[in-house]
């Protein structure tokens, strides 16, 4: 009897440096499809792009200039839905390498016009195999991405515990009325010997 193989999950954090970001854009990589062998970082068959992260995607998108400089050919032609409507696009079959050796390998993208900052659209079908987490603490994104999930994250059933605020003790002064009640001054009551 088979068993489907358990990997540890592996995941990747990005940090903005300098507030909240508008975009969660990450370094990749991307080839032809390649399966059953391992491939070094240095490959020349892998191209250096970058990617927008887009939960408003259902399926993964490459741009027509990440397409030339892979060389690959279309595997089909689909209908894709999109802010200007619709439009009949190629599709292409690759391999996705995210940060911190992520491979994702086998992954059907449509065809999308040219985009200045980036050469992928990671979907949401991409996004769905892993964990997922955005923050903001102190005005500052942190983008987390981890690799197949492994666990369910909950803010409403695992919210983070309330810190309650620390209130400085008041001093009493040697002159002061003892908090005791006596009526007698701190000094010549609870106050003796300090």
């Amino acid at each position: 009897m088979s068993q489907t193989p358990v990997f540890a999950p592996v995941a990747f954090t990005v940090t903005a440096n300098h507030g909240r970001l508008r975009e969660l854009i990450t370094d990749i990589k991307v080839s032809e499809p390649i399966f059953g062998i391992s491939i070094a970082e240095n490959d020349t068959r892998l191209f250096s792009t970058k990617a927008l992260w887009d939960t408003g995607a259902t399926n993964s998108v490459i741009t027509k200039d990440t397409v030339n400089k892979l060389g690959i050919l279309p595997i089909s032609k689909t209908i894709a839905s999109h802010a200007g409507g619709e439009s009949t696009v190629n599709v292409y079959l690759i391999n996705i390498y995210l940060p911190n050796k992520i491979i994702i390998p086998g992954v059907r993208v449509t065809e999308c016009e040219n985009k200045d900052q980036f050469g992928v659209i990671i979907g949401m079908d991409i996004i769905t195999l892993g964990d997922f987490a955005v923050t903001n603490l102190n005005q500052n994104t942190v983008f987390s991405y981890r690799f197949p999930s492994s666990e369910v994250i909950d803010f409403v059933k695992h919210p983070v515990p309330k810190k309650e605020p620390i209130i400085a003790e008041k001093k009493v002064g040697r002159n002061d009325s003892c908090p005791c009640g006596s009526g007698k001054k701190y000094k010549n009551c609870h106050g003796q010997g300090s």
